[in-house]
């Protein structure tokens, strides 16, 4: 068992990122794909991995509120790991509207803006 829950927090933490120097980059050279939500910031790497981050501002609130977005854009990003074409480092920038709105709509922009991002994999977009 204990195996097992090492296994999953290991293989999450690689689609994590975590490197400053990374994250930057993907500010730096990265494009952007927006929705009423939050703002998407995408940078292609050479690595056969997905690596994802959440930057929440504290214009967004507290620090509840900050955490619960977090939270929030987490699992989206868990539950889409495997329909993101490998090689990108994804920012998920959560804008001030995110933090009300139904889980259902905000996954529903969440997928169209992958989408649009052409960050889905092929078969995904077929």
């Amino acid at each position: 068992m204990i195996g097992s829950v090492i296994a999953h927090r290991s293989t999450r933490a690689q689609h994590l990122l975590r490197n400053n120097a990374d994250i930057r980059l993907v500010f730096k050279e990265g494009r952007r794909a927006s929705c009423p939500f939050f703002t998407l910031l995408y940078r292609g790497t050479a690595l056969d991995r997905t690596r994802v981050a959440t930057v929440v501002g504290k214009k967004l609130g507290g620090a509840t509120q900050r955490n619960r977005c977090k939270r929030r854009f987490r699992e989206l990003a868990r539950l889409s790991l495997g329909r993101i074409a490998a090689g990108w480092d994804v920012l998920v920038l959560p804008k001030r509207e995110a933090a009300g709105v139904a889980a259902p709509r905000l996954r529903m922009a969440w997928n169209e803006t992958l989408a649009r991002a052409g960050l889905m994999s092929r078969k995904e977009t077929a």
